[in-house]
């Protein structure tokens, strides 16, 4: 349990089951307007004339909740343009902000992994986490320093804890939306980034994701690692999965890329060639060598805390080590053995574009 997290306010873990129990079991009535007014009422809360917010993805009624932790608020179907992906619903979104922790990543991601855990020991498991990476869902911008969440899939509707600008939400939103619109996406470019892990649970029945997008293209390909790689290690901390994720491994050719995150981020690289590549161009593209094993040498990029990661030049370090080993293509690099089991969780990861070899 996350306990030594500093914040300027937060719901005590009482107080956070308590809430989430209370969205779990509401009546949303279709997400009409004049239904949710009458839980805003049920909550005792008061709604509110819309009011521009801080963050442009929050228009919308604003509800003075009487929390320490400030207003929540509604997000209008109207306001985004997305009746596309919408079966009437007036609103497709109630938001309550349950921690303000410092402005660092590393305290925000410690404030997600409490409520988290907290969450967990109340209603098990989410069968749904990840981070959702850019573009999130209805085209958001997600918070500088990450978009983990965890999901706990329902019918009509699903609670989520989430990353918002100051510190984790939660999230109460109708089911089909969100699901209709990640489900409606292009396979091209930029189509999805961030990752997705789902457990095999009967809350996932019916469940549809998009299919993995590819490109050959080795600048799309270095943009869409590089922008998940910065938030990577906030991300990992926040949802708690740093040892199950520690296989993650990229395989171009002879060549063994893996992506540590837990607890700083870093490139390790173990260069299966015969004969190794040439020591001084790896050097030269920002290799560290660190050891030599039987099978071959080790080597390491510069590591960087949650916050502080330069995903450009990671990325980077990626592309051209694959290209100095052979690879044509970014068609050519797959995901090593187990990369996509994260403990209970199939994972897809979206901005790297790469699945386990076939």
């Amino acid at each position: 349990m996350w306990k030594a997290v500093i914040s300027v306010a937060r719901l005590s873990d009482e107080a956070l089951v308590e809430l989430a129990r209370r969205l779990k079991t509401a009546e949303t009535g279709g997400w009409a307007e004049t239904a949710l007014r009458e839980l805003v009422a049920g909550l005792g809360w008061e709604w509110r004339d819309r009011v521009e917010p801080l963050h442009r993805e929050h228009y919308g009624p604003v509800l003075s909740t009487g929390l320490v932790t400030g207003d929540a608020y509604l997000r209008s179907v109207r306001r985004h343009m997305v009746e596309d992906h919408v079966a009437g619903e007036e609103y497709f979104g109630l938001y309550v902000p349950i921690d303000l922790p410092q402005d660092t990543p590393i305290a925000k991601a410690d404030a997600f992994r409490r409520a988290a855990d907290v969450l967990t020991a109340a209603f098990g498991s989410s069968p749904i986490m990840g981070a959702y990476g850019s573009p999130g869902p209805f085209h958001d911008a997600p918070a500088s320093w990450g978009s983990p969440f965890r999901r706990w899939r329902g019918d009509p509707n699903s609670l989520e804890l989430r990353a918002g600008e100051q510190g984790p939400e939660l999230l109460l939103s109708p089911s089909a939306p969100v699901e209709n619109w990640y489900r409606r996406q292009q396979h091209d470019s930029f189509a999805l980034g961030g990752f997705f892990g789902t457990e095999n649970d009967p809350a996932n029945d019916g469940l549809d994701l998009p299919g993995l997008w590819r490109t050959d293209d080795w600048g799309v390909f270095a943009t869409s690692v590089a922008a998940m790689l910065t938030t990577f290690p906030a991300e990992v901390r926040a949802l708690g999965i740093g040892k199950d994720i520690a296989h993650l491994g990229v395989w171009p050719g002879a060549i063994h890329i893996d992506i540590e995150s837990d607890p700083v981020l870093r490139l390790r690289m173990h260069d299966f060639n015969e004969p190794a590549l040439p020591k001084a161009e790896l050097a030269d593209l920002g290799w560290i060598a660190e050891s030599a094993t039987s099978a071959g040498p080790l080597f390491h990029s510069e590591t960087y805390e949650a916050g502080e990661v330069d995903g450009r030049r990671l990325a980077q370090l990626l592309v051209d080590t694959a290209k100095l080993g052979g690879c044509k293509s970014p068609h050519n690099l797959f995901l090593t053995d187990h990369s996509q089991n994260v403990g209970d969780y199939w994972v897809e990861y979206y901005a790297l574009t790469l699945r386990t070899a076939p």
